[in-house]
Parts: structure tokens; sequence; C-alpha cells
């Protein structure tokens, strides 16, 4: 069975465990993504680090997810939820040593939650191990663009400081259309947790991404190609320098729906 064929079934399990509880009206649903964005290469164990996810009124919603992966997406009542993350046990899903453990969470709307790296390495919320790893939601934007428009969302959850994000069609040219984002911050940072997210709409073509510090570029520049109509997806990962990266993830077919969920299909470009 593929990777992509494995999570594809993961999605349709945690929908089969919500049982006739989510046969509802829609305004009642909530929809959701889950990313695992820690590497496991920041602590000196495979880059994978497979685990198990658990979800308050669901079950082991998602065992065996590695790096890079994205399940989604997921209709749920909207309501609170506990989740724990685990490391993978494949003989007893979701009984392995919890590592993130988190009460409450509200699900509502269309979201997706990343675990991921701490701002500075140190014990974020729900962070059982002291390890400087956590989970944190974002509100998804699944609006129509505007007529011929392409989407462009950046997520800061790395290990790594507050930086300037600059998108340009040629950041090596000053007089290039672009625009610079100041102040893009890992959520728990001690900055709003708005600044951790950026959505902006651009014409379809080639982009440049570059992260400044100071400044100065200190990752990128990284080449996109979005096509109208669509929204793509860049979570920062990983510990800076060492393991920093981005996870990008498209969403396509944004031109008449509204907040309409579309499954993660082979449209997911996962590592750059």
């Amino acid at each position: 069975m593929t990777r992509k064929r494995a999570l594809s079934l993961g999605a349709v399990a945690i929908v089969a465990l919500l049982g006739s509880t989510a046969v509802v009206a829609d305004h009642h649903l909530a929809t959701a993504y889950v990313v695992h964005g820690i590497n496991g290469q920041d602590f000196g164990m495979d880059q994978n680090l497979p685990v198990d996810v658990y979800v308050s009124d669901v079950g082991c919603a998602i065992p065996g997810f590695k790096f890079g992966d994205r399940v989604g997406p997921v209709p749920v009542p909207v309501g609170n939820y506990d989740i724990t993350i685990s490391l993978a046990d494949m003989d007893n899903p979701c009984e392995g040593t919890a590592v993130i453990s988190l009460t409450g969470v509200k699900l509502e709307g269309n979201v997706t939650i990343i675990a991921h790296r701490t701002a500075d390495g140190s014990p974020g919320p729900g962070d059982l191990l002291d390890l400087g790893v956590t989970a944190s939601l974002f509100a998804n934007d699944f609006t129509a663009t505007g007529r011929g428009k392409a989407r462009i969302l950046v997520h800061h959850t790395a290990l790594a400081p507050t930086v300037d994000v600059a998108v340009s069609r040629n950041y090596n040219n000053p007089n290039a259309p672009g625009v610079t984002v100041p102040d893009l911050s890992n959520p728990t940072s001690d900055a709003d947790p708005l600044l951790s997210q950026i959505n902006a709409e651009f014409r379809p073509g080639n982009w440049t991404v570059v992260l400044e510090l100071n400044g100065a570029p200190v990752f990128g520049p990284t080449l996109l190609n979005p096509r109208p109509f669509t929204a793509t997806y860049i979570y920062a990962v990983g510990e800076f320098p060492s393991t920093f990266q981005y996870l990008i993830y498209t969403e396509r077919g944004l031109r008449d729906r509204r907040d309409r969920p579309t499954p993660a299909r082979d449209s997911v470009r996962g590592l750059r």
C-alpha cells in the first residue's frame, strides 16, 4: 500500500470512528487538517519520527503519522477536544510514550493543527517531555480567490527567530513587483499570535519567497509558481539553520466554493 493511500484511509477511519455524530447540519461541523511538522533529526532520531494521534471522542485517529504528512479534510462536530500525540507503537497504537497533550482544543470552521517546534526550543504548551515542541491551530482560507488570482499563506512553526517575508517576482531586482511583510513569528513567541500566519493574493506565475532577518536574506529565494484559483500553504518547520525547511501543500479549485473541504490529494507537494 502506498503512503498516499494509507493517509487517505486514515482520514476515512477518523470519519468512521466519529459515527453518526458527524451526520448533522454543516454549520455544526468543523473541518480539520493535521500536519506533522517535527523533524526527528532535531532529536537525533529518524527524520520521519512516526507518531500516533489520539483525539477525545474519536479514539486513535491517526496511527503511524510521519514528518511531512498531512491528513484531511476530516469533518468533526464543532466543540472542544483533547489531543494527545505519542511516539508510534505499531503493536498498540496510541499507547506509546506521550509527547504532546493538549486539552480543550476548540475546533470550529476550517482549521489546520500542526505539531511543531517552539520559537526558542523551550517547552511549549502541552510539551510533556520538555523537548521544545507543541501543536498549534491555524485558520484555513478556502474562500474563492479573486478573479484569476492565487493565494499564498506562510506560517512560522520553526525553532527560529522572528523574520520578515519578502514575496517578489525577482528578489534581486528592487524594482520588481513584490511585497514584504514584517515580523512573522512562531506562535509560541512573545509576539501577537496573529503574526504567525500571512495570507495574501497574487497574480499567477513565478514568485520568490525570501525570509529576511535584520534586512538580510537568511533563507531562500524559494521559487513558487502558483496557478489561478489555488492556495499554496507554506509551513516553515525544523530548527534554523540545521533542519529548517518548508512543508508546502497546494489546494486547487478555489473558484466558486466557500469553505468547502477538498481532500488532500496529488496537489500535496510535501517537503521543500
